[in-house]
């Protein structure tokens, strides 16, 4: 979501000779076990990103790719300086919309869109146009936190309260779409013209939560980076992979996940 970033997070690099084949070297948190091999992930999860910082208050952090064989996680990118939104971390529950607030959590990675064309990703890409929008509209709840492929005659969706895509073009040149809050049951309506829930999402939580292309200092509530490492991250993922995000506050998600 925009318009529209302060912490340091320690590290310490661990050499792992044979365990690390490719990459980087592994990165220890502060009780010494490899990042993120203390988190309790779905096997069939073997793609991972991780955006952690030492507060809550923090806007700015650190990111992480991750990246599972023979059952060890290899760090494939990173550490990278991102941007969180002005009002720093909360848990994902307890955000609320407007507030410039990043959630933290653990979160899906449904597909992938940009300004720019598909870089060669193996996910789900949309190349968005003038027609395409992102609407958090209170007053909709069907079409609350959905990708729409244009404004149908009959929304009533406020100013605030949707995104031209477009619009945002150098931000929104590469963009991962992180699923919080997200709508279940979306179907095309033939008569509204638009994709709708029959399980919307909360509409108090707000919506629109990516990971995009770093603009501006701030943002409100997203992660943003350099084009060059979200071009990066869009083309590595994978669906084959189960790709997940793990994001917040370092010690709240060692104990969280």
């Amino acid at each position: 979501m925009l318009p529209g970033r302060l912490g340091v997070l320690a590290t310490t690099l661990v050499m792992l000779g044979s365990v690390l084949t490719v990459g980087p070297s592994a990165v220890a948190d502060a009780s010494g076990r490899r990042l993120p091999a203390y988190l309790s992930l779905h096997p069939q999860v073997k793609q991972l990103i991780t955006v952690t910082s030492p507060r809550w208050s923090d806007t700015r952090a650190w990111l992480r790719v991750w990246h599972k064989r023979q059952d060890r996680w290899h760090l494939v990118r990173g550490p990278v300086r991102v941007s969180l939104g002005w009002g720093g971390w909360v848990p994902a529950r307890q955000r609320r919309q407007s507030t410039g607030t990043t959630p933290a959590g653990r979160f899906t990675i449904p597909y992938a869109f940009g300004t720019r064309r598909d870089p060669g990703t193996a996910m789900d890409y949309r190349h968005v146009d003038r027609n395409d929008f992102w609407p958090y509209e209170p007053r909709d709840p069907a079409t609350y936190n959905i990708y729409q492929p244009h404004k149908a005659r009959t929304t009533r969706w406020r100013s605030d309260y949707f995104e031209r895509l477009v619009d945002y073009g150098y931000e929104y040149s590469y963009s991962v779409v992180l699923g919080y809050n997200l709508a279940r049951g979306v179907h095309w309506s033939r008569a509204r013209k638009q994709w709708v829930a029959r399980r919307p999402a909360d509409t108090e939580r707000g919506g629109g939560i990516f990971l995009h292309v770093k603009r501006q200092r701030y943002t409100a509530g997203c992660v943003s980076a350099s084009i060059r490492d979200v071009r990066w991250i869009v083309r590595r993922l994978d669906p084959a992979l189960s790709p997940q995000i793990v994001m917040g506050p370092r010690r709240w998600v060692t104990r969280r996940f």
